[in-house]
């Protein structure tokens, strides 16, 4: 319904496009509405107090956000001890294996030729009476040469248990991620909001099968906690921004007030600076726990937040407890953080979506028009 105009009002005057605007679903009536008080506006619309429409019945409560998070909460303690049980025993016997499989055990052919080819360098250099740069360099050299000759044929001729040695140290150094509560628990966390550092994976074959059931139930678990927290935490930004743009138009006209301030339109300027600050705070806390630089902090932050998860930089490198379970919390804060400012960007979108369709169905009617008055009368 299109909102007719007095014209005996001042406010008339103003040709607002949100006066002959098609009335959105969901809107709220022409009583509740920045736009519709003649008495609040003069000539000008207020750019802090741009109502869209009033919260709906069926907005998520408090109780009910608490809920989900101590449900996301209690899931990830679970996960953490069931992999921390599942995986810890692997980094015992990895551990001990490790020390026992040393690939130098058997070097005693390469220490032979090491020796030998140290000997012949100082009789070279016993040999020459008096030292010319050029005679030592090109006699060392040859000697040199002659050492990687033989050392190549004597890794290709040894034993095959030195490279199996090689192998199992390589597959060991990749087992010896120490599973303790904290490391399973920020590993449950990135599992669950599909982070998922590559560098830390389980294991056993139990504890891959435990990641896939895990992982069904904890997902959809997580997006019910983005959802549920990224509402109610959009719906407080939202009245806290309306107090304070209706407690700056007060200040300026001290015996009126803006009869919607619990529902605005945050700018996406404020949304960009709210997770850009966060991530700021999280490279100078990182910084600190890690001694990583604020690029890296702020690369490790927007790659976790993002939920792209590299991989190549991980917490818990000097301060291991403390900052995994930082890490942990700072993930998990910031998920309903970025949830709550994409609610507040769909807003946003969703205005403009329909301010372009109100301008393009009003140039095609206004086209019609002057298509119809320009046909001769018959």
């Amino acid at each position: 319904m299109i909102r007719d105009q007095d014209p005996s009002s001042s406010f008339s005057d103003y040709q607002s496009t949100y006066l002959r605007r098609l009335s959105p679903p969901g809107s709220p009536s022409s009583k509740k509405c920045c736009y519709d008080h003649k008495d609040f506006h003069s000539k000008e619309p207020s750019l802090f107090c741009c109502c869209y429409s009033c919260p709906g019945p069926r907005s998520t409560s408090i109780l009910a956000t608490l809920g989900v998070c101590f449900l996301v909460l209690g899931y990830t303690i679970i996960g953490a001890f069931t992999f921390m049980a599942l995986e810890g025993d692997l980094y015992q016997d990895t551990a001990v294996a490790a020390s026992k499989a040393n690939p130098q055990t058997d070097n005693s052919e390469i220490d032979i030729l090491r020796a030998d080819t140290v000997n012949r360098l100082w009789s070279i250099t016993e040999d020459l009476n008096i030292l010319y740069k050029e005679n030592w360099t090109k006699l060392a050299a040859e000697e040199v040469m002659l050492f990687q000759d033989a050392l190549v044929k004597a890794l290709r001729n040894s034993d095959s248990s030195y490279n199996t040695q090689v192998g199992t140290m390589s597959y060991y150094q990749q087992n010896l991620h120490k599973w303790s509560f904290s490391s399973s628990f920020l590993y449950s966390l990135t599992l669950i909001t599909t982070i998922g550092y590559g560098s830390v994976a389980p294991r056993t074959p139990w504890g891959k099968l435990v990641t896939i059931i895990y992982a069904l139930i904890g997902i959809p678990l997580m997006l019910l906690y983005l959802s549920t927290t990224g509402d109610v935490l959009a719906r407080s930004f939202r009245r806290l921004y309306g107090k304070i743009c209706g407690s700056k138009i007060a200040s300026q006209k001290p015996q009126q007030q803006c009869p919607c301030s619990n529902n605005v339109r945050v700018p996406v300027t404020i949304c960009l600076v709210i997770v850009l600050a966060y991530i700021c705070s999280g490279a100078m806390l990182f910084r600190r726990l890690e001694n990583w630089s604020l690029l890296e902090g702020s690369y490790f932050c927007f790659t976790s937040l993002g939920t792209i998860g590299f991989g190549d930089l991980l917490p818990g490198q000097n301060t291991e407890e403390i900052s995994l379970c930082a890490c942990s919390a700072y993930i998990l804060t910031g998920m309903a953080l970025v949830a709550m400012c994409f609610s507040l960007v769909q807003d946003q979108v969703v205005a403009l979506l329909r301010c372009i369709g109100a301008s393009c169905s009003k140039t095609k009617n206004l086209r019609q028009e002057e298509s119809t008055s320009s046909l001769p009368d018959s």
